[in-house]
């Protein structure tokens, strides 16, 4: 038997299917709704944040240990994530707490704000950042936190070799919960198929 080989591209007519889906899921009563002011809020407390040079960028990168703090040629800081910083803002925008900078400021100086799902043994002494996500973990409630533009950073290249205006792009997509959107937790991966999410914006 020759196994077929998947093609690149699904047929339209199933496309179509999906976008329709996205479609149902976007208009759905069951969808949770972020508040617009909330939303607001946050999306100019993080342009904010992209903005200030003197504050540390939360990038989503694999291959490197989360929590670590890495200083950018530029200067700047940059922490090392998973998708828990992203589930931490979500979780405040359902609940309608806002911040500012200035407290911000001061939940990272006191490591508050979750940076990782969890930390192994072995990594504790290497990074500067130990919050784990803990009670703000979206998944415990049944939903996945998906983005509707793409937020990893798709490169082998190290930190350094990646031009800061990409590193902040990426941040804001990262943390501005203008780009979130929810799917219940067991079919979490229909939120990564780009037909659906562009229903979503």
């Amino acid at each position: 038997m020759t196994i077929p080989r998947c093609p690149r591209t699904l047929p339209q007519n199933i496309l179509k299917e999906i976008e329709a889906i996205g479609k149902l899921w976007k208009q759905s009563d069951i969808n949770p709704k972020f508040s617009i002011n909330v939303l607001d809020e946050w999306s100019k407390l993080i342009t904010n944040w992209k903005d200030d040079d003197k504050m540390p960028l939360i990038i989503r990168k694999s291959g490197e240990i989360r929590g670590q703090e890495i200083i950018h040629n530029n200067g700047r800081a940059i922490i090392i994530s998973d998708n828990s910083p992203a589930q931490w803002v979500c979780y405040n925008v359902l609940s309608g707490i806002t911040y500012n900078k200035e407290q911000i400021i001061d939940l990272l100086k006191n490591d508050k704000i979750p940076i990782s799902f969890a930390i192994k043994a072995k990594e504790k002494d290497k990074i500067k950042y130990k919050c784990i996500l803990g009670k703000y973990s979206i998944n415990k409630f049944g939903w996945k936190l998906c983005h509707i533009e793409d937020v990893g950073l798709k490169s082998s290249r190290q930190i350094n070799e990646i031009d800061i205006v990409t590193l902040e792009k990426k941040f804001f997509l990262l943390m501005n919960p203008k780009n979130f959107f929810l799917v219940p937790k067991a079919i979490g991966g229909i939120g990564e198929i780009k037909e659906f999410k562009n229903q979503q914006i």
